[in-house]
């Protein structure tokens, strides 16, 4: 693994020669903002270098299951895990949602997802990179049908997306009768008018709706007090 690829947090390493999709804001934001009740077991969907996995791990003491349809980012989630302290409960899978959830024969607590999210944009040249940011493998509809046959009666799915695509998200999620329990609007500076991503929290049991904010930047180069402190337990520093 090349170092020039590596990110290191408090208590694991992320390497990313191989994935499609590097490191970004989006999934470490999602992994510490995401709060599931007493999970035994944890689902991560498309999971990239591994880093909701390893968050999850660190987070719960359970296990947790993440599954990819690119070649590179299993290589690179697989190596991520095995070299954590949480190795013996993570696994990690080469297979799409809609393979693993045919499989299945036991639900879980959890389910955490940075899905394909761009429905309308132009596409990537790269295969890979293309299958990782739009919906062409995995649509909103296909994301929501197949995460609640595998979604234990009390669990909870967690996902972040463009603000641009809640409406079409929240859509699909009524359509298969998941309840939106939780919804966190993120701003990109301190000053933003309008949020541009949006963590939601979905149950198939209807519970108090809860809603929150979140300031990522003072300025380009400044992050906010409360961008730190949500992220304290990941970040060495920031």
């Amino acid at each position: 693994m090349g170092k020039h690829t590596s990110f290191q947090f408090k208590q694991f390493t992320i390497e990313q020669e191989h994935a499609a999709l590097k490191l970004g804001t989006d999934a470490v934001l999602l992994g510490a903002i995401t709060s599931f009740e007493n999970p035994t077991n944890i689902l991560d969907i498309g999971t990239g270098t591994g880093i909701l996995a390893l968050m999850m791990a660190q987070k719960y003491n359970c296990h947790i299951t993440a599954i990819d349809i690119d070649e590179g980012a299993v290589t690179d989630a697989t190596y991520n895990c095995n070299n954590s302290a949480w190795k013996d409960r993570i696994s990690v899978q080469l297979c799409s949602l809609q393979e693993f959830a045919k499989e299945q024969n036991h639900t879980f607590d959890g389910i955490i997802c940075n899905p394909p999210f761009f429905t309308n944009c132009l596409k990537n040249s790269n295969e890979s990179k293309t299958n990782a940011r739009h919906t062409t493998q995995l649509s909103s509809q296909d994301l929501f049908l197949n995460a609640k046959k595998i979604l234990s009666p009390t669990g909870a799915i967690s996902i972040i997306i463009p603000q641009s695509e809640r409406l079409t998200f929240a859509a699909y999620a009524q359509e298969v009768g998941l309840y939106l329990t939780y919804e966190c609007s993120i701003y990109p500076f301190s000053d933003s008018k309008e949020p541009n991503r949006c963590v939601l929290t979905y149950s198939q049991i209807w519970n108090n709706y809860k809603k929150e904010h979140i300031h990522i930047r003072e300025d380009k180069t400044t992050y906010t007090h409360e961008y730190k402190e949500l992220t304290t337990d990941f970040y060495k520093q920031i």
